[in-house]
């Protein structure tokens, strides 16, 4: 018996299997890539137009729905405090304390995340809240060299997530206790 001889489509049929074939075979094996090191959980967040992260162990929660009460003769960088299932938390302007620009409030609530370390607990208000990525510890830079000084003590190193650069702010420098000689 003769085999009939591909026709145009057996052609393109044989030629979009294999290519499939290829990109299953190479998906595959991007999930296999070892990590070598550590992986750390970084919560993204916009301020302007820049982003930026925190370390997931130093955060607590993500408050979305607050109201803030001034305290006088705070610095600056802090917005006031609210009240979180009765604890009153410090409100801080986290653009503002790293020289980045001013918070203005809007008509909706700009979301907060609480971070905390043994010694304080404040919420930082940021733009937007992005998402918890997991990024090997070696894959993490030193911060920029461009960094101006007053913001480099913020800021502990910097990676690249969807070809953008986010700086990882340093959660200790920003949870300094006011009128701390830290």
């Amino acid at each position: 018996m003769r085999q009939p001889s591909p026709t145009g489509n057996d052609v393109w049929a044989d030629e979009v299997a294999a290519t499939l074939r290829k990109r299953a075979e190479s998906l595959a094996h991007e999930g296999v890539d070892e990590v070598t090191g550590v992986l750390v959980g970084l919560l993204l967040f916009r301020l302007g137009e820049e982003w930026y992260a925190v370390r997931v162990e130093d955060v607590r929660e993500i408050y979305r729905e607050y109201e803030i009460t001034a305290i006088p003769c705070t610095p600056a960088s802090i917005l006031g405090v609210v009240n979180i299932r009765g604890e009153m938390v410090s409100v801080t302007d986290i653009a503002k304390l790293m020289g980045l620009g001013q918070f203005v409030p809007g008509s909706v609530t700009a979301p907060a995340v609480v971070i905390q370390n043994t010694e304080v607990v404040t919420a930082i208000v940021v733009d937007e809240i992005g998402d918890i990525i997991e990024v090997a510890e070696e894959n993490i830079e030193p911060p920029l060299s461009i960094i101006d000084r007053v913001n480099a003590q913020f800021i502990v190193g910097s990676v690249y997530h969807h070809e953008r650069l986010v700086g990882i702010v340093n959660a200790n420098s920003v949870l300094v206790p006011i009128g701390s000689a830290k």
